[in-house]
């Protein structure tokens, strides 16, 4: 650390925040704002205590907070050093203002329907009530009121049943005893991060990546570690850092990665798995995407071939069933299901017993293949449309990566303006766009949106293309 750097260093020994809290908060804005670059060493624990003319303890508090929020990185034999992307980094993601929901009955200062293009939600007109219906209608008529009480914490044991067996068609080989239903996928990934992590463990996850993850592991006291997500360089950081950093669980999307679109190829799977192996990592494997991609060979999960049962498989249904019934799952390594059935029994008891029995009826009754069928078709179109659409309308002012399946877009601004600032001129017009700063670990480009096309009626696309482009710098 230069000279300087420890000499702007002032503690307030009167002050009512800890002493160890105030180094903690100016090591963090040195670390952001530059001062102390990338890799830079500091000084040792007894070196800056005696320094600040303070306890040893106050240093090693703060340390251990600075790499407990991901801004050093401690090496064994060596010390602690500042962990690279760093500098002028955003805050933590809950301080990240978000725009509010917005919705034609709200709408102020608009006169013309809102278009939301920044949802996750599925089109409520893609969803058949007609068919749930019936499953309703049977399962009342079969289970009486059965179909409300409250099932085992693992699940309905029927429709665990009925995902293995949909799994298996997919190559993936396991048993009702390890499937674990929750309510929704997010409760699936905060499950792993309750049981598996414990205070000061490492996560790596893909830089851009799912939020909402990052939450769950911080929330349990993990150090997140981003690993920049540029195409076909990932498992090269990712072995690189392995030399540094002992992580607990690599957190990640092989197929159409949530938010890039981008799916890892066979061989780059196949390193992750040699990777777990040798340095003794758990995966979480979160299937976001995959589900509806239009051909189903071409992605493969990794969990097909999981020979050390180190990989913890995700599912969303929600994403493509029906979004407000909250149904996922996750395939749990045997060595971890009393684990995962403790922390659920914790959590909320157990998911909905109607919505998992309905979900069941889908799955035997082939009804299930045919909603995902009608989907694939849908968003299929609609995404040729519209980056048709995007293309002629932007030209090269936007650019993205075509993935056979994915439902949103990961738009590259090539403009003169930041992603918040398109955000809230898209909003003026009438569109809601997602800022992509909020998918970044840290450094974000400030250049990226998600565009996504679930929640869109297909008449709405080409009007919400039509005034996006309105908003182009003249």
């Amino acid at each position: 650390m230069p000279t300087t750097a420890i000499d702007s260093i002032k503690l307030n020994r009167h002050a009512k925040e800890p002493l160890y809290a105030q180094l903690y908060a100016t090591l963090r804005s040195q670390i952001i704002n530059g001062q102390l670059a990338p890799n830079r060493r500091l000084p040792a624990v007894r070196v800056l205590a005696k320094t600040l003319s303070i306890n040893p303890g106050t240093v090693v508090s703060a340390y251990r907070e600075l790499e407990k929020n991901g801004y050093i990185i401690s090496r064994r034999g060596s010390g602690s050093f500042v962990q690279e992307g760093m500098a002028n980094s955003l805050p933590d993601q809950s301080a990240i203002p978000r725009l509010p929901r917005l919705d034609a009955e709200n709408a102020q200062g608009l006169d013309q329907s809102v278009i939301d293009f920044a949802s996750y939600s599925l089109n409520p007109d893609r969803f058949s009530t007609t068919a749930f219906k019936q499953a309703v209608n049977h399962i009342l008529d079969r289970d009486g009121g059965h179909a409300f009480l409250i099932e085992d914490e693992m699940g309905y044991y029927p429709l665990r049943e009925s995902i293995a067996a949909e799994l298996a068609q997919r190559w993936i080989q396991t048993a009702p005893q390890n499937i674990q239903i929750t309510s929704g996928s997010q409760q699936a990934i905060d499950i792993c991060a309750r049981a598996l992590i414990r205070q000061g463990d490492c996560v790596m996850v893909q830089n851009p990546t799912y939020p909402g993850a990052v939450d769950a592991f911080k929330a349990c006291g993990a150090k997140v570690v981003g690993l920049n997500f540029d195409h076909g360089t990932m498992i090269d950081e990712l072995e690189k850092t392995l030399r540094i950093i002992q992580p607990k669980i690599l957190y990640l999307m092989p197929n159409l990665q949530n938010p890039t679109t981008y799916s890892l190829s066979r061989r780059e799977k196949a390193r992750i798995l040699g990777l777990a192996h040798y340095y003794d990592f758990w995966i979480i494997e979160d299937d976001y995407g995959s589900g509806l991609a239009y051909d189903s060979n071409t992605l493969h999960a990794m969990k097909e071939n999981d020979p050390d049962d180190r990989i913890i498989y995700v599912r969303s249904l929600s994403q493509i069933f029906a979004s407000g019934m909250r149904l996922g799952y996750l395939v749990s390594p045997t060595r971890l299901i009393e684990s995962f059935s403790g922390v659920k029994r914790i959590a909320d008891i157990s998911t909905s017993g109607l919505s998992q029995r309905i979900f069941d009826y889908y799955l035997r009754n082939r009804l299930w293949r045919k909603h995902l069928e009608s989907l694939k078709l849908a968003y299929h179109h609609q995404y040729q449309l519209a980056d048709r659409l995007l293309s002629k309308s932007f030209g090269d002012q936007l650019s993205w990566q075509k993935s056979d399946g994915a439902v949103w877009f990961w738009l590259k601004l090539n403009l003169p303006m930041s992603a918040a600032e398109f955000c809230t001129a898209a909003r003026r017009v009438g569109v809601l766009v997602e800022n992509g700063d909020r998918y970044y670990i840290h450094a974000a480009p400030h250049d990226h949106l998600r565009l996504s096309l679930a929640p869109v009626k297909e008449s709405d696309i080409s009007t919400g293309i039509k005034r996006l482009a309105e908003i182009l710098p003249q």
